[in-house]
């Protein structure tokens, strides 16, 4: 009896390991934005391996982000191709967030990916050059989606007193996927 409880207990601790992993792959992304308020803009993918796609971006501020608000939403593809909501539609002002003034989740990822992948490592405002290289959404930072393809949108507007004006938007194609595993032995 206590062999028959022996291998099972194993056999489960086994799966778990041999398990896959749940990666989020890039696939593509749309950049558009209010030419007014920035020029020289440049988004593209580069496909690193089979599990793995880098952003890398480039703007130039032609006025400088005072303060900043960003609005992420989270659509998922259905069976019919189209994109509908999915679970996320938040306003953050990422300047709180900077500040430690704002300790909204979506609010400390997105700071935690700027200062990573981007030269926007600093308080507000923001101007000049704006660069993204080599970013990915990590594992770590999210909780696991269900499989499939999401479309993670973020709005940015510039907010003062008065008025909100539209920045841009940035639309990343995103597959929730299992971790493809090659059959090759890593080179030495």
């Amino acid at each position: 009896m206590k062999l028959v409880l022996l291998v099972l207990l194993c056999s489960g601790f086994i799966g778990k390991l041999t398990k896959t992993q749940l990666v989020y792959k890039l696939k593509k992304i749309e950049c558009l934005v209010n030419r007014t308020r920035v020029s020289n803009v440049s988004c593209h993918v580069k496909p690193v391996n089979w599990n793995l796609a880098v952003v890398n971006m480039d703007c130039f501020m032609i006025v400088p982000l005072l303060n900043p608000i960003i609005r992420i939403q989270v659509f998922t593809k259905d069976y019919s191709n189209q994109y509908k909501p999915f679970l996320v539609d938040v306003k953050i002002r990422i300047c709180e967030v900077i500040e430690r003034r704002n300790f909204i989740p979506y609010g400390v990822i997105i700071w935690k990916l700027f200062k990573r992948y981007t030269n926007v490592n600093h308080s507000c405002p923001f101007s000049g050059k704006l660069i993204a290289r080599d970013g990915f959404l990590d594992t770590s930072l999210l909780p696991p989606f269900p499989q499939g393809l999401y479309q993670f949108s973020l709005i940015v507007t510039d907010t003062n007193s008065t008025t909100n004006d539209y920045v841009g938007t940035m639309k990343f194609f995103i597959q929730a996927m299992e971790q493809i595993k090659t059959k090759k032995p890593p080179s030495a």
